[in-house]
């Protein structure tokens, strides 16, 4: 699968956050390849991976974001977190679920976990977090 390259409105300035935002894209990706894909018949499997994946990759991803805003003094940090929390929480939900899936059930939660995945990041990379790399321009430029 081709690698998720992140257009502009996507890009923070910090090479390893739009590398990791970049990797957690592809699995919103392959969460929409699977869901589109009708010759595989059992994707519960997948389903697991994916939401495996982006639990291992969001987990890595939300401690450097983090570290990153303590750094610079971001004062909106602890409602950045709870953005982070409340992802956490969802995907948790996701993986609760695929235990319970059927072949009848298992695509239309497939469609579910792909456009939240695809309006969470929308929101949290151009909203959220812009917030903190307008916030770290702001406090850069007005250091003497």
């Amino acid at each position: 699968m081709k690698h998720y390259e992140v257009s502009d409105e996507y890009r923070t300035g910090n090479e390893t956050i739009d590398q990791q935002h970049a990797r957690m894209l592809d699995q919103t990706q392959r969460a929409y390849q699977l869901f589109t894909d009708e010759n595989m018949l059992f994707k519960c499997a997948d389903i697991n991976r994916i939401l495996e994946d982006l639990s291992f990759h969001t987990a890595e991803h939300f401690a450097y974001e983090e570290e990153y805003m303590r750094e610079i003094g971001y004062d909106r940090l602890e409602e950045h977190i709870r953005h982070h929390e409340d992802f956490s929480r969802k995907i948790q939900e996701f993986t609760e679920r695929v235990p319970q899936l059927s072949l009848d059930t298992q695509d239309e939660m497939l469609g579910e976990v792909f456009e939240y995945l695809q309006e969470w990041w929308k929101v949290h990379i151009t909203q959220e977090d812009m917030k903190y790399v307008e916030f770290a321009k702001t406090h850069q430029t007005a250091a003497p």
